[in-house]
């Protein structure tokens, strides 16, 4: 390709890139002209630029393999105003790829804030034109679903509060401290916080905050289930302070972003089960060097060291009537105190009573 073909491309590829996006406002040229001028070099005289700049948009909608651009006549004296529309994309996408954005977006709608989601909403009608073109199937946004963990559906997006909104905005330009009020979970009393974001976990149908909570100028990194801030606030200035480094890999593989017992030790768990868990603890290990062993009938003996998290409390207590702890004590006590509460609450003696201790 010759440089006066390489040159036009670079200038396309750039008004392509300025030109605002429903639902952003549309532009006169005059308005997003500072931005492209570079591309026409430096000695160009403004009404030429103008002209240059209108020939060049007039080649994007040839371009375009989905969407458009729309172009607004000013009334009166007034310029004309462009705008690509929300499914307006050059890149002609395969179906793989088209395929995996028809499926984040039933994913990323249910915990995206809506104005953020919106903002990105194209890519994913764009890709679901595309792929409807590859495979002459019209309906490809109701043939996946994601559906979160848990006894029931969750319909609504708890993922649109101005408070998580203000954390997506931290996330999204990185230099952003944060004055918070957080309530921990199981408890009624909000704390305040101030906290340099980093990430977000998504696990299960949560979605946890990491950041770096400032405490007397120090710095610790921690997670907050980002549906448990009341009141999130943007600090003016910045703060001078050193934050330490952070692995969200080492964060995820230590579950920090989960409540822990026993101080978050780390335990010598040693236990008798049943072979109905067996293929369970094979792919999912309780713990870290886990080893099984096959005593005798249906009968298997486990040994792991783990820090004992809520979900990994909920999974022996769900299986309890499979498994018979024999160490720690502190985890054998803590099932046989859960078994001993239920088997009280619903004796069959007088049952409302006895939950009401009355």
């Amino acid at each position: 390709m010759d440089k006066k073909n390489v040159n036009l491309v670079s200038r396309i590829l750039k008004i392509y890139s300025v030109l605002p996006r429903v639902p952003r406002s549309a532009l006169t040229i005059e308005e997003f002209k500072e931005q492209v001028r570079h591309c026409y070099g430096d000695d160009i005289e403004e009404k030429s630029l103008t002209k240059a700049i209108q020939r060049d948009l007039e080649l994007i909608p040839s371009l375009l393999s989905t969407g458009a651009l729309s172009v607004t006549d000013g009334k009166g004296r007034k310029a004309k105003k462009y705008q690509l529309s929300q499914d307006a994309f050059i890149e002609q996408f395969n179906s793989e790829l088209a395929l995996i954005l028809v499926m984040a977006n039933n994913y990323l709608s249910e915990y995206l804030p809506y104005d953020i989601h919106q903002n990105v909403k194209g890519f994913f009608e764009a890709a679901t034109q595309q792929l409807t073109k590859d495979t002459r199937l019209d309906n490809w946004q109701s043939r996946f679903r994601f559906v979160p963990s848990g006894y029931s559906q969750n319909k609504n997006s708890h993922y649109d509060s101005k408070e998580i909104k203000i954390i997506y905005q931290a996330i999204l330009e990185d230099d952003i401290w944060l004055d918070t009020q957080y309530r921990k979970e199981g408890h009624f009393e909000s704390q305040a916080y101030t906290l340099k974001p980093h990430g977000i976990i998504h696990y299960g149908y949560k979605q946890f905050l990491i950041a770096s909570k400032i405490i007397k100028g120090k710095s610790e990194l921690r997670t907050f289930n980002m549906l448990n801030f009341t009141e999130v606030k943007i600090i003016p200035e910045k703060i001078s302070v050193n934050i330490d480094p952070y692995d969200v890999d080492d964060l995820v593989e230590e579950r920090e972003f989960e409540d822990a017992f026993f101080d978050r030790e780390e335990l010598g768990v040693f236990c008798v089960f049943e072979g109905e868990l067996l293929e369970e603890l094979e792919i999912n290990p309780i713990g870290n060097d886990q080893i099984i062993i096959h005593l005798h009938d249906q009968y298997y003996e486990l040994s792991a060291r783990s820090v004992i998290t809520r979900s990994r409390m909920e999974w022996f207590a769900k299986n309890a009537h499979l498994i018979q702890i024999i160490s720690p004590d502190e985890l054998r006590e803590e099932i046989v105190d859960r078994a001993s509460i239920a088997l009280e609450k619903n004796d069959l003696c007088d049952p409302i009573a006895k939950f009401l201790n009355i």
